[in-house]
């Protein structure tokens, strides 16, 4: 096993389409698996509105995004980790480029999810996160 390069890491990201949200709430940690979106900068993602995640984000938005993937044998394993701040999004142009980017990430066309960025906009429970992908790391063994 060694470190992922920064190239690495970047193509690894712009190719998978899930991975996982991990936050805090209280003293306890919690995990959901989302879709996600990247554009280089940010992993835009969401999870749902006024749910357990959303409590967590609230009340500390320090979190961790966990990619990975490992064949049955483990003998091929790729995983990299994004630590940082989850900035909730509430306007409609920052939601929309959001779930532009997800769409993009999956291969559908730029408008397949915008019918929820109506649910989302301006609403105090939307959950439209964007994370900075500045603090990362990776791992990978036989590639």
């Amino acid at each position: 096993m060694r470190d992922m390069t920064q190239t690495e890491i970047i193509n690894f990201i712009q190719y998978f389409t899930w991975g996982t949200l991990i936050g805090v709430e209280g003293d306890r940690p919690y995990a959901v698996e989302l879709s996600y979106g990247f554009d280089g900068n940010y992993i835009y993602c969401g999870s749902m509105p006024g749910g357990r995640m959303a409590r967590c984000i609230r009340d500390n938005a320090n979190v961790v995004f966990k990619i990975c993937e490992c064949d049955w044998s483990y003998s091929r394993f790729r995983a990299v980790i994004v630590e940082g701040h989850a900035e909730r999004m509430i306007s409609r142009d920052d939601i929309m480029k959001a779930v532009v980017q997800i769409a993009r990430q999956r291969e559908l066309p730029d408008q397949a999810f915008a019918g929820v960025v109506d649910r989302l906009v301006d609403n105090p429970h939307s959950n439209s996160l964007r994370i900075a992908v500045t603090t990362v790391g990776g791992k990978i063994a036989g590639y």
